[in-house]
């Protein structure tokens, strides 16, 4: 199983690579989910998406996050 991502670790791939997680964009976050890639279950971006769902939501409420 692949690493849980905490708000401080630092993001794995893309644009943000090497930033803390907190300080990713919701926006972008948002744009990763919907590729299809952020619902594999093994991936810690998922992961950490999924465990901070309800801020994110509030951070970026245009976004669709079902």
């Amino acid at each position: 199983m692949s690493k849980e991502l905490k708000d401080l670790d630092l993001m794995t791939f893309g644009k943000y690579k090497g930033e803390r997680m907190q300080d990713v964009p919701a926006n972008y976050l948002h744009w990763l989910w919907g590729q299809g890639k952020m619902n594999d279950n093994l991936c810690p971006v998922s992961f950490y998406i999924r465990s901070n769902l309800e801020a994110l939501k509030k951070e970026y409420p245009d976004g669709i996050w079902s």
